[in-house]
């Protein structure tokens, strides 16, 4: 497999032009060669400058410019597309956050939320704010990221026994916050992906 389509993803958008989540270069090439029954491909290529959409033997007779990056046929190259427009699905995706170390320390941010400090991540802890022999569960509500001086000072003890004061409520975060924290935007998806949309925790 080339280079360009072990790298490259496409950001996806439904039929209202919502992004939907994005996919390998690999991934969209085949949902732009595919078709339904009657014969409408499943997906366009967005031309981004103009907005206007290309089925892909449209965008094929587009001319590579010298600073475009292509996929490289036998004969021709072809422009990489880095949008695709999904022409019937409407929905937006339900995906699901999964409890675990990393996505705990991408809600808190990396700091411990007692004492606000952003020590390395060595020296961050997950305390239970119930503590779990006393019946505390490892959820969203009641865990948080504590360095090693806090947790110790905390013990087998609630914030309120201990006297300390939690920075934040902990809650289950919603997905915006991890979508794409793994993925590095083109510039091109900028018009469709505002900065609220890669960061914002919505409500």
């Amino acid at each position: 497999m080339s280079s360009v389509f072990a790298r490259r993803r496409c950001l996806v958008l439904n039929k209202t032009w919502t992004p939907v989540g994005t996919v390998s270069l690999q991934r969209a090439i085949i949902m732009l060669f595919s078709e339904y029954g009657n014969g409408e491909p499943k997906a366009r290529v967005i031309e981004p400058e103009s907005y206007q959409t290309f089925s892909w033997n449209e965008w094929a007779l587009q001319q590579p410019v010298e600073t475009d990056e292509v996929i490289q046929g036998a004969n021709m190259a072809f422009k990489v597309p880095e949008i695709i427009l999904l022409t019937s699905y409407d929905r937006l995706p339900q995906p699901k956050i999964h409890f675990s170390r990393r996505t705990l320390y991408k809600r808190d941010n990396m700091q411990c939320q007692y004492c606000k400090c952003r020590p390395k991540s060595e020296f961050l802890t997950i305390d239970h704010i119930k503590p779990k022999s006393r019946g505390g569960g490892t959820t969203w509500e009641n865990c948080v990221l504590a360095c090693v001086e806090c947790n110790a000072r905390k013990a087998n003890r609630t914030p309120s026994e201990a006297r300390m004061t939690l920075l934040n409520e902990p809650k289950k975060p919603r997905v915006h916050l991890f979508r794409y924290d793994s993925i590095k935007p083109v510039k091109s998806w900028e018009a469709f992906l505002g900065l609220s949309y890669w960061s914002v925790n919505e409500e």
